[in-house]
């Protein structure tokens, strides 16, 4: 086969691959966006609505487990139906920070978080899929496709964030930004804006805390773009970014906001997480009113009842016990320690087992001492008279 033959049949592999990329998503994609369809099709809802409209259900579509987590970055996700690469939680496989790094776009390592366990599979797939959306964008582009164009970047970004490589991500994310603003597309920008922020989100927790400024930036501009559900999440998101910067009054006043909007939403699980980032649920410190702290963990708790989240109930008992220690009442801090180590072992959290069983046994032991003490004191006094 001579040179000429050969770019011919290369060219023509790439146009059938673009073709059945395009394919895929073009049709149903296109119509959504356009509002053609009478399925699919938004009526004054965003894309952060469709999101929020799941929250509060167990067959909710892809990203859903974000929600349910507090202390969790939460991103706006696009319906499956618009049949973009499916984005995977990174969280618990994220390798902790144990110094100032600066991670910058130098070289491919220095380009990547590191992860705790990498799916090697995951890896060759994300290469493969990237290389085709990348001849997707290219076609779109030469035959003026800017939605689908756009949609090749964000998916792209999603396949860079499934491997940890967030800068990558990132500059995907932008230029799905710049052609949602040449489209005048609002709902496409707010996204962008989301991938963007919690990008930096996570590489000022597991890279560089400077990313944290850039973080707030673009969640700042989301929340100024956004709706409702919108707001809810941009406020959760920087609430989670001033408490590991240590700021706890800015942090609590986004709390209280994200709070506000999912009651207004009347989405249980959204005020779950709201109150649950507010009585810093799952952490081992208290901090502030400690009247209050206890209203917002028992709400929580009454909450995680509601959506039949036993694993996040005991996790809130866990914190009641930690705030009952600190305020001297061990026998109730007993009582809420032996709750959660209850729910641990139904619900199979060894963590939460863990600390519940070694907490219950350190306020059993206060709780006895100062009965002890007390008996010491009656002795005596009763020796005096």
């Amino acid at each position: 086969m001579n040179l000429s033959m050969r770019i011919e049949k290369s060219k023509g592999s790439a146009r059938a691959r673009s073709e059945r990329l395009n394919s895929s998503f073009h049709t149903a994609a296109d119509n959504v966006i356009k509002g053609n369809t009478a399925r699919h099709h938004y009526t004054g809802q965003t894309l952060a609505d469709e999101n929020m409209r799941g929250m509060g259900t167990k067959s909710y579509k892809r990203g859903a487990d974000n929600f349910q987590k507090v202390n969790s970055p939460q991103r706006i996700e696009l319906p499956i139906y618009f049949n973009t690469p499916r984005r995977f939680d990174l969280s618990p496989k994220m390798k902790q920070r144990t110094q100032s790094v600066d991670i910058g776009p130098k070289s491919e390592m220095a380009n990547t978080i590191a992860l705790k366990s990498s799916d090697p599979t995951r890896i060759v797939n994300s290469k493969r899929r990237l290389k085709d959306y990348g001849i997707l964008a290219f076609a779109c582009k030469r035959a003026g496709k800017l939605r689908d164009e756009g949609r090749s970047y964000y998916s792209m970004g999603v396949l860079c964030d499934n491997v940890g490589k967030f800068h990558e991500g990132i500059a995907h994310y932008q230029k799905f930004l710049d052609i949602c603003k040449k489209i005048g597309d609002q709902h496409g920008e707010a996204l962008a804006y989301n991938c963007i922020a919690v990008n930096y989100q996570y590489l000022g927790e597991h890279a560089n805390v400077k990313y944290y400024e850039e973080a707030i930036q673009y969640h700042n501009k989301h929340k100024e773009l956004a709706d409702i559900a919108g707001k809810f999440i941009a406020h959760v998101n920087l609430g989670i970014i001033y408490e590991k910067m240590g700021n706890q009054e800015r942090s609590s006043i986004n709390h209280q906001f994200a709070l506000r909007y999912a009651v207004q939403m009347s989405s249980v699980q959204g005020q779950g997480v709201a109150i649950g980032n507010l009585g810093k649920i799952g952490t081992t410190e208290i901090r502030g009113d400690g009247s209050k702290m206890k209203m917002f963990i028992e709400k929580y708790i009454d909450l995680c009842g509601e959506v039949r989240d036993r694993k996040a109930e005991g996790g809130a008992y866990l914190a009641l016990g930690h705030l009952s220690q600190t305020q001297k009442e061990y026998g109730l801090s007993s009582k809420n320690y032996y709750r959660a180590l209850k729910i641990s072992e139904e619900t199979g959290d060894s963590d939460t087992h863990m600390k519940a069983k070694c907490h219950f046994g350190v306020a059993n032991g206060q709780l006895k001492m100062n009965d002890h003490m007390r008996s010491i004191l009656k002795s005596l006094d009763s020796e005096g008279s």
